[in-house]
């Protein structure tokens, strides 16, 4: 049932009635090739994205898929190239806007904080939503995001873990406050794609440039994580393969998988990567975010790593 704060607006992926009085039903096609859009009502605010589901009755895992800082859920579905893995693997992928093309990620510097946006709210609900009315299978609901959208992440895994089975973080680390405070409902597997040479957000941590808040490092959010999860065991660390001997960039995996109700920790470690999606769009040329490793799909591994899990 829907929450009293929130009203699904437009309605997605499919025909037919919708399941609740409260909802106003609508079909529109997204600009993007493929896709339908919707709107959310939460918090006072409507809230936008726009989707792409498989046919079938499902139900079907959910992937919301977050993007960065200045960006919109049209750019993230460009960058990722998540739905040619969806349509594949057979699974809902959501693209949502953030307030001001932000998140409220709990370092409390984006626009969406300080306006008090209520993101952990709206992302429980939207998730909801596809739960009740559009075939989403409550059991496997994953969330992704590049930078402010990895943070926004790994927020949702502090504080949404009664809905989030896995989450997935492409160059966005914990800020200090939240990695103090986090204390999730249940254990959430944890997948951490980091450059060590990324300029915006600082492999291994401390405060960040333009006021953006201060972050722990790449390592320590990924020793955070496996005490979270009760994780037992040294992690195992090995090279990936070369793929791309001209790229400039090697991957180094460090995971444990020993924890909690079968959970997992993962840190890919891009050795001279920048501010970027392995093997995705390069949004901005290489002197602005540096290099972009193609040694790694972090699509389709994210999609891997989530795919393991269910509860």
């Amino acid at each position: 049932m829907s929450s009293p704060r929130s009203r699904l607006l437009g309605v997605l992926l499919g025909v037919g009635s919708c399941g609740l009085v409260s909802l106003t039903c609508a079909h529109r096609a997204s600009s993007a090739k493929g896709h339908l859009e919707g709107r959310l009502e939460h918090g006072g605010l409507t809230r936008s994205f726009i989707a792409a589901s498989p046919e079938g009755p499902g139900p079907f895992p959910l992937v919301i898929a977050l993007h960065g800082r200045l960006g919109t859920g049209a750019q993230q579905l460009k960058l990722t190239g998540m739905t040619a893995v969806a349509t594949q693997e057979r699974f809902i992928v959501v693209y949502p806007d953030g307030v001001d093309r932000s998140w409220a990620d709990g370092r409390g510097t984006s626009p969406a904080s300080k306006q008090g946006v209520d993101d952990v709210g709206f992302l429980r609900a939207l998730i909801d939503e596809f739960v009740a009315h559009r075939r989403a299978d409550p059991s496997r609901v994953y969330v992704m995001g590049m930078s402010n959208g990895g943070f926004m992440a790994l927020t949702l895994a502090c504080r949404a873990a009664d809905r989030v089975t896995a989450v997935g973080s492409v160059t966005g680390l914990m800020g200090a406050e939240l990695a103090a405070s986090c204390a999730p409902s249940r254990p959430v597997s944890v997948a951490i794609v980091a450059g060590d040479h990324d300029e915006l957000v600082p492999f291994d941590g401390g405060a960040m440039t333009g006021g953006r808040g201060s972050i722990i490092g790449a390592d320590e959010t990924f020793a955070r994580w496996r005490a979270l999860n009760g994780c037992q065991g040294a992690p195992m660390i090995s090279p990936l393969a070369d793929g791309d001997p001209e790229d400039g960039t090697r991957v180094e995996r460090r995971e444990v998988a020993r924890c909690r109700e079968g959970s997992r920790v993962r840190l890919d470690v891009v050795k001279g990567g920048g501010h970027t999606w392995p093997g995705g769009d390069r949004y901005l040329p290489e002197r602005f975010i540096g290099k972009t490793s193609r040694d790694l799909d972090a699509s389709r591994e994210l999609w891997d790593f989530f795919k393991a899990h269910s509860r």
